[in-house]
């Protein structure tokens, strides 16, 4: 279920239809078809039913009255329809459920993200009027409605013990490494680091130092021989903590002056321990952020992002080929 805020005058206030006939139901659209759902398959409503108009006659912002008045009917929607998961499209959206049960969620601090609310999962989206674009780039929303096309798709598929494998032994090397220098890092980091490191020696040598998997994902290139629960299993002495909704810290535990290490078993040739290095001092202090926006500058991802212009299609979770020019 998709909740945006009120009927648009140009919109749904003439046809009836949410998110329809108006520049916020055309990006409404496009997004969904985007992220390959289908408007038959969701159910989208309003806060408030009715379209709230200025003294000039142009839309308002529903008033606090407006969407207390209109919240037994939205509750009415949500326990017939059943939705699993309900998006809210914009701070009165979110303000609105609100009237139904009591949540402290923000917009800004729990965009994106799937919470507990009233029984089932409610994700905070920013609403797709023009408006929003100026808080919240068409990018980036296009990132959120594959945000809600993935959860779904986990919501479809069974439930599956955790049967991970080991992360290979190469990519534990290069991980061993980046601990023996730092004994911390954000999840997201190493991801992006360990990119750069591939990236670099692809630059230098013509290709690669291991075989992983690397996608491009909502937030850039993700590895799958990273997955956490395959890295513990590979470095044992590897721990983790959540950081917040999105992203955990990644840890080494302290096991004293001889414990083990898969560098005292394997050797990492040199010229390899200098990519890690040059890429560490040049990287290595940067914030998640700045991560991003270095790894989005690389000539792979660039490549993924021109063919996803050009064809206006989604390249989530396509890997990464660092040969393209």
């Amino acid at each position: 279920m998709f909740i945006g805020e009120a009927p648009g005058r140009l919109g749904a206030d003439g046809s009836g239809i949410p998110f329809h006939g108006d520049k916020a139901g055309h990006n409404f659209e496009e997004l969904l078809e985007y992220s390959g759902l289908n408007r038959e398959d969701v159910y989208v409503t309003n806060a408030v039913l009715c379209n709230p108009k200025d003294e000039n006659g142009n839309n308002a912002t529903p008033n606090n009255t407006e969407l207390s008045n209109c919240s037994n009917f939205l509750k009415q929607q949500i326990e017939l329809i059943q939705p699993k998961v309900i998006v809210t499209l914009g701070a009165n959206a979110l303000n609105g459920i609100s009237a139904i049960e009591r949540h402290n969620f923000s917009l800004k601090e729990y965009v994106r993200t799937a919470n507990n609310w009233y029984g089932r999962i409610v994700i905070p989206l920013y609403h797709p009027g023009q408006r929003a674009m100026m808080s919240r780039s068409m990018a980036n929303q296009r990132s959120d409605y594959k945000f809600i096309a993935d959860y779904l798709k986990k919501l479809d598929s069974p439930t599956k013990s955790n049967t991970a494998g080991k992360t290979s032994i190469a990519t534990s090397l290069i991980i061993e490494y980046l601990f023996s220098k730092k004994n911390e890092y954000t999840y997201f980091a190493l991801h992006k680091l360990f990119y750069l490191i591939e990236y670099k020696s692809f630059q230098k040598f013509g290709h690669r130092l291991t075989n992983a998997y690397i996608v491009r994902q909502k937030d850039g290139p993700y590895c799958t021989d990273l997955n956490i629960f395959k890295l513990k299993k590979a470095i044992p002495t590897l721990q983790s903590k959540p950081l917040s909704k999105t992203n955990i810290l990644v840890y080494k535990r302290s096991e004293g002056l001889f414990a083990n290490s898969l560098l005292n078993e394997y050797h990492l040739e040199e010229n390899v321990t200098e990519i890690i290095d040059e890429v560490l001092k040049e990287h290595g202090q940067k914030s998640n952020a700045a991560l991003k926006r270095t790894a989005y500058f690389t000539r792979p991802m660039r490549n993924i992002l021109y063919y996803e212009s050009e064809h206006k299609i989604s390249m989530y979770n396509a890997p990464i080929i660092f040969s393209l020019r």
